[in-house]
């Protein structure tokens, strides 16, 4: 046989070869991306339904805790009879709930932000939380003295002693402006985070 038509007939053949190798490479290579997609989306949507969960259960908690406050700030600018120590109870279970699901779920329901921009400083920010923090403190050190000088009241009013009894209760009816004051900065605080974590799973829905 000529020695050119058995080149010819080899390299035809390695030509074959070689480009059915090309097309099995990049077959591959789209298999691989297609199964990392897939593999990135499952994480994604797991994480976006954990972050979702975590974030609508905390919306939640903070709408009643907030709804709490603004009976309490209503009764006290209205001048209601209400029984404020069952809205007290109320507000402390729920920061209970807040700090159980915080241990609980609160770190898995991070890792959202590797997947997803959740950054939005305009609605919630460092000097939101400090403001947060300060309101519920300020509101806590004037509820303590008002319940300091409420027990002093009772104890004269229980002896008889009406006139010590009212110069108390003067110094109630004086703190609660400024106590009042107090509840709708934690109301507008939380209001304020309502409006953020609202936004935050809107975010998250939006980008899966």
């Amino acid at each position: 046989m000529d020695l050119n038509i058995i080149i010819g007939l080899l390299s035809g053949s390695l030509a074959t070869l070689l480009i059915k190798e090309v097309f099995n490479q990049i077959n591959r290579k789209v298999d691989f991306s297609r199964d990392l997609k897939k593999l990135t989306f499952e994480r994604k949507l797991d994480k976006a339904e954990k972050a979702v969960s975590f974030y609508s259960t905390y919306l939640n908690t903070i709408i009643e805790m907030k709804k709490s406050y603004e009976v309490i700030l209503k009764t006290l600018n209205e001048d209601k009879d209400l029984d404020i120590s069952i809205v007290e109870n109320i507000i402390n279970q729920h920061s209970n709930n807040l700090t159980k699901l915080m241990k609980n779920s609160y770190p898995e329901a991070n890792t959202a932000h590797l997947y997803f921009d959740l950054e939005d400083l305009e609605k919630w920010n460092e000097s939101d939380i400090s403001d947060l923090l300060e309101n519920l403190s300020e509101t806590k050190f004037k509820d303590n003295d008002i319940q300091f000088w409420l027990d002093i009241y009772n104890s004269h009013l229980e002896k008889g002693e009406k006139e010590k009894a009212d110069f108390y209760w003067d110094k109630i009816e004086e703190s609660l402006p400024s106590y009042s004051k107090s509840l709708q900065k934690v109301v507008d605080s939380l209001e304020r985070n309502r409006n953020a974590v609202y936004q935050l799973i809107k975010t998250v829905k939006e980008q899966i």
